[in-house]
């Protein structure tokens, strides 16, 4: 971990937002057999590859953040959460027909009762991938690793570690 420290590192990969919806129980629905939970607050975190780039800067690196988001509020709140939290965001793209991935838990009485997930699954396409390589041969100077983030949301595919391991060499 010491190594982290001071380090420029770049993290790349599977972007989304964690969305946590938080309330009490106290009947059940009488148009079907489920909680009703009413609602109390709710918060937000980056997740996926974001929060790996947020919890790197929490251990003192400098941390920047590549992935594909839509053109929505989603995307809006991780630029704000991530510049909050000192995350550079420069490398996020968005991408015309994707939406941000967004995972909504509801919590009652600190027991999640449903997760909601809003997510694009479709493998990037090329072009989108080219946007994300050229976004990290700008930044690749002076970074000390590449962080590959990869879960299963259509960002991380062969062509993006190909070309970030020719980046590399």
């Amino acid at each position: 971990m010491r190594a982290a420290a001071k380090s420029r590192l770049l993290v790349v990969g599977d972007v989304m937002l964690d969305q946590f919806l938080w309330g009490r129980v106290k009947r059940i629905s009488p148009e079907a057999p489920v909680p009703v939970v009413e609602f109390e607050t709710e918060s937000f975190m980056p997740g996926g590859a974001s929060n790996v780039a947020r919890n790197l800067t929490a251990m003192n690196a400098g941390a920047e953040v590549f992935g594909l988001v839509g053109k929505d509020d989603s995307a809006k709140k991780i630029r704000a959460l991530l510049k909050q939290d000192g995350v550079g965001s420069g490398g996020l793209m968005a991408e015309t027909g994707r939406i941000t991935t967004r995972k909504s838990r509801v919590i009652a009485h600190q027991q999640q009762v449903v997760r909601i997930d809003r997510e694009t699954k479709s493998t990037a396409d090329a072009r989108a991938t080219r946007r994300l390589l050229a976004a990290v041969e700008k930044e690749i100077d002076g970074a000390r690793a590449i962080i590959v983030g990869d879960y299963s949301k259509g960002v991380v595919t062969q062509e993006l570690l190909t070309g970030l391991r020719e980046l590399c060499l």
